[in-house]
């Protein structure tokens, strides 16, 4: 009998840290993960920037093939590096809260915390462009009750990904640039990093591999149709 009642508890332990560890999940809190269309578009996203040395590499390949992308920005970066978001947005892409710090203990946090960790992300940028943004990616993609409350108090729109690049682990290029590959169908998301050492030579890859099979890349917010800023 009681190794009926640890199966029941590890069970239940394990769904519970699959609702908040999977942004698919949308149990605590639902996410834009993959849109319903025919139109072969996809939307990249970039999490955890603006980073001094990588960012503008990201952005210049974009500008060359041609391609949108989204940034979900850190709000400590922005202020070390201004000039950089500026760039983002002079050059069409979307801007999202990635929250102020990317603390990894953010997931322990009480509401309010959480609440501030976001709205003082968000003011970074609006004093920087005038821009509130309406869009959020929780940093490692965990979500719980008290991340739920705060996103929407603030009334935030959260984007996951439909395919995860793992470009922050040590798969290697090639093997970061299959899994991509694997997952690329009309509608996808693509979770990148623009902050990582060959960020830029994944991302060309990347834009190569679009222009081969004809897909067009665009912002979060066109893919979705929604609004990527307060009006």
């Amino acid at each position: 009998m009681a190794w009926v009642i640890f199966l029941l508890v590890l069970g239940v332990m394990g769904a519970l840290v699959w609702a908040s560890a999977s942004i698919r999940s949308g149990v605590y809190l639902k996410a834009l993960c993959e849109a319903r269309t025919e139109e072969r578009k996809v939307a990249l996203t970039f999490d955890d920037g603006p980073d001094e040395e990588m960012t503008p590499r990201v952005l210049a390949l974009l500008r060359r093939y041609r391609a949108q992308a989204t940034f979900f920005v850190v709000g400590d970066k922005v202020r070390q590096h201004p000039e950089l978001v500026q760039r983002i947005l002079a050059d069409g892409h979307t801007l999202g809260n990635h929250t102020l710090s990317h603390n990894p203990l953010a997931t322990l946090y009480s509401v309010s915390r959480y609440h501030d960790e976001l709205f003082w992300g968000g003011d970074v940028v609006e004093r920087l462009t005038g821009r509130r943004m309406r869009l959020f990616r929780p940093p490692f993609g965990v979500t719980n009750p008290p991340i739920a409350r705060a996103v929407k108090a603030l009334g935030l729109t959260c984007i996951g990904w439909s395919v995860r690049s793992l470009d922050t682990t040590r798969l290697g290029r090639e093997r970061v640039l299959r899994r991509i590959e694997k997952g690329l169908k009309p509608g996808a998301v693509v979770l990148l990093h623009d902050r990582l050492p060959e960020s830029d030579r994944l991302l060309e890859e990347v834009l190569k591999l679009l222009e081969r099979e004809n897909y067009k890349a665009v912002t979060v917010d066109e893919l979705f149709a929604i609004e990527a800023y307060e009006k």
